[in-house]
């Protein structure tokens, strides 16, 4: 009940210009002074100025952004304090008298800039992901639909901000500098969003992609049962590989639960940004996330070497120096999970080597033919009967053949030797997705997308 009363009481983050001007007694108004304003509610609102107002002035607040035609009332200064590197004074201000238009646009403008109460009008179930686009609902992305829903739009200036209200001071300046930015959203203890907030012809807009509540161990979200055998090593590199959205980070986070129920360890994760919450078990985890705890995954890789951990998660290897750290890592007798683009085992591969100059890759093949115990490739499908998402898998296993291509940079074998390879829990996706099919769990329009 009190994290509710504070969902329904809490100021809004309103970065955004307003305008104010000086009441005097007579009645006149003194020239309009832009500002850039802090928070808002619907008893009144707080902005930045360089200089100070007097205590119980009265002031009028016009809000022009708002598409709808503009927000105007006339409030008293009720509170003065030191601002911060925004600008040197913070002023509070009550609204005093407000017309019964321009109330109904401010709470109309409330009302969508508040996330949790736009969630709170939404049906939730089966939902991948809200896409929040401006001059529309919420866009609801269910498994094989697409669902506009059936409430209020939002405005350009609504949609701004709600999305800007989930950023605190450090984050809104970066998604200023970068256009971009990356978070997790906790909507409530059961729902949480990992958020792409991006920049849209000029426009705030946002991807909210669900959570699901736990990853499980990878067994359990249908991969087959070598991927928890390989959790067995306790040194060495394992790979997750697959285009965006395929799953990867759920597989990572299944990982690390298989680890927690099994094993003593220090597990230190890397992560931009935190999606899982793990809770210890049998192990430690202490998940680190690039941005509040690090600078970067290469940074934070290194340094976690100095931590002593028996499991080291990489969220994923974007560039040669974090690869080289997750190989000398694994050198030095951890376990190493991470992610990486690529469709097949092979591009994985081949993005592993392309980080490289070409006169390094020959030695980075040797270490990685060393160090390398597997390769998992996944895709996500739809179920046919529409009750969530099939995990389709090419797995590859380092046996002696396969140790030898890899340090011959052979790709076109692999396909062969992951054929021959079915005693050692080797499999191709197209033996995986046949497996659904003839399961009746998919629809062939993923066979022939595969044969492709």
């Amino acid at each position: 009940m009190e994290n509710e009363n504070r969902r329904i009481n809490r100021r809004i983050k309103f970065r955004d210009e307003i305008q104010y001007e000086k009441v005097f007694k007579d009645g006149s108004f003194s020239i309009a002074v832009c500002t850039k304003a802090k928070d808002i509610t619907k008893e009144g609102i707080s902005f930045y100025l360089e200089e100070p107002l007097e205590l119980n002035s009265v002031i009028r607040i016009k809000m022009f952004r708002e598409s709808s035609g503009g927000i105007s009332y006339l409030g008293r200064v009720r509170w003065v304090q030191m601002g911060d590197d925004e600008m040197k004074y913070l002023i509070g201000v009550k609204i005093e008298d407000i017309s019964e238009d321009s109330r109904k646009k401010l709470n109309k403008f409330l009302n969508r800039a508040d996330l949790f109460k736009v969630i709170d009008e939404l049906n939730l179930e089966k939902v991948v992901d809200l896409q929040l686009v401006s001059g529309y609902p919420p866009i609801l992305k269910r498994i094989g639909s697409m669902e506009i829903s059936k409430v209020e739009p939002f405005t350009e200036e609504s949609l701004r901000s709600a999305l800007l209200d989930c950023l605190d001071a450090k984050q809104y300046k970066q998604f200023l500098i970068n256009k971009e930015m990356n978070f997790v959203f906790d909507y409530n203890e059961k729902i949480r969003f990992r958020v792409n907030l991006h920049m849209q012809m000029g426009k705030v807009e946002g991807t909210f992609r669900l959570i699901p509540t736990e990853s499980g161990i990878p067994s359990a979200l249908g991969l087959p049962v070598i991927v928890d055998k390989l959790m067995e090593n306790k040194k060495g590199l394992i790979l997750i590989a697959g285009r965006t959205g395929a799953g990867k980070t759920t597989t990572l986070s299944s990982m690390v639960e298989l680890i927690n129920n099994k094993k003593e360890n220090i597990i230190i994760t890397i992560e931009d940004p935190v999606e899982y919450l793990h809770i210890n078990k049998k192990s430690i985890i202490k998940q680190r996330e690039v941005g509040r705890d690090t600078l970067s995954f290469a940074k934070a890789a290194k340094n976690a070497l100095r931590q002593n951990p028996d499991v080291l998660v990489i969220g994923e290897i974007l560039d040669m120096e974090t690869m080289e750290v997750a190989i000398s890592a694994a050198e030095s007798g951890v376990l190493v999970l991470s992610s990486i683009h690529g469709a097949t085992s092979i591009q994985a591969l081949d993005r592993v080597t392309s980080f490289f100059p070409a006169d390094m890759q020959k030695h980075i093949l040797s270490r990685l033919a060393l160090m390398l115990k597997g390769v998992i490739t996944q895709e996500l499908l739809p179920r046919l009967d529409g009750e969530g998402l099939l995990i389709a898998a090419e797995v590859l296993v380092m046996s002696s053949a396969m140790k030898r291509l890899v340090k011959e940079g052979e790709w076109y074998q692999i396909p062969s030797i992951i054929e021959t390879g079915k005693n050692m829990g080797m499999q191709s996706m197209e033996a995986s997705i046949m497996k659904y099919y003839h399961d009746g769990l998919i629809d062939g329009e993923y066979i022939r997308e595969y044969m492709k």
